[in-house]
């Protein structure tokens, strides 16, 4: 068997010269108007860090961790202090570093970033081809412990749901999606939103996008104070609350941040071999982008690390 070392070896590669896109990117255009279900818990939320700091003009920055292979390091480094967003934690189970979440999962790295949202169970964050992260109204809006998580905004961000609707009707009647009604239900205006983004392309969908992304800046600056609650709360709690039926917690939780710089990188039991200097052989800290590390033979003192870090 191929050790870790012999393999990037003969593949040639560095992923110091790799910088791929995000996982589960998609075209905007395309995202923006894709509502699977009846109602608007599909509708995009964004998280654009300009848009957030117009809003908010001090950010949440705290330590976190992100999970990721050895392909993924160099796409990291390349971000270092920029505005593309990526997913981090701040509590995950053992077993999840080892077979990973978007990726094969061995290396974790800690990071101070600025935080944009930060949940206590998986949201399912989706990036645009550009960087910019999205999450639904139904991650916004629902609890931490429903079956679809989100970050429990329902009781907060009361009259947030019908200015979106507002903004959704005004954009369909602007261009002619009609008749226009003031009391269009949730269903004729998801119908009509999926309509709308199948029926234009090109400038004309690129001006209804944009009517879109400005009229959702007012929407999150009119509900700033409590939508600011929502979104970065958890920060100070940092723990995982069980669920009131099973007990059980969520495998992990999920942040979103970005203008992030590495500290470290932890090397799990898998990979660790490899970069053992005392191997013959054995990467090293010039094969990590110059990066500190520490190496685990078991990823339960990993979680230890990490734990402590947190205090």
């Amino acid at each position: 068997m191929k050790t870790f070392s012999q393999y990037i070896t003969e593949l040639g590669v560095s992923p110091f010269k790799i910088a791929g896109k995000p996982a589960w990117t998609q075209s905007l255009s395309t995202m923006l108007f894709d509502l699977p279900r009846a109602g608007l818990e599909d509708i995009k939320i964004p998280l654009s860090p300009a848009i957030m700091r117009r809003i908010w003009p001090k950010p949440v920055r705290t330590t976190v961790f992100h999970l990721t292979d050895y392909d993924g390091l160099g796409k990291l480094k390349k971000m270092q202090g920029g505005k593309r967003s990526v997913s981090a934690f701040f509590n995950i189970e053992p077993i999840i570093i080892e077979t990973g979440i978007k990726s094969k999962g061995g290396f974790v790295i800690e990071m101070d970033a600025d935080v944009l949202v930060a949940s206590q169970d998986d949201i399912s964050s989706q990036p645009d081809k550009t960087g910019r992260r999205w999450v639904t109204l139904s991650s916004l809006m629902n609890e931490p412990t429903d079956p679809d998580p989100g970050l429990g905004g329902r009781t907060k961000l009361r009259g947030i749901e019908k200015d979106i609707m507002t903004l959704l009707t005004d954009i369909m009647a602007k261009n002619d999606l009609g008749p226009y009604k003031k009391a269009m239900t949730t269903t004729e205006i998801n119908k009509g939103w999926i309509y709308l983004g199948q029926s234009t392309g090109g400038k004309e969908k690129s001006l209804i996008i944009k009517d879109y992304i400005d009229g959702m800046e007012k929407i999150m600056k009119k509900h700033s104070k409590p939508l600011r609650s929502v979104l970065t709360d958890y920060t100070k709690k940092k723990t995982l609350d069980p669920d009131p039926d099973s007990g059980e917690t969520a495998m992990w939780d999920e942040l979103v941040v970005n203008n992030f710089t590495i500290q470290m990188i932890l090397i799990g039991p898998e990979f660790s071999p490899d970069f053992d200097p005392e191997n013959e052989d054995s990467l090293g800290k010039e094969d990590l982008g110059g990066f500190d590390y520490l190496l685990y033979d078991d990823v339960g003192d990993m979680i230890d690390y990490i734990n402590r870090k947190l205090i």
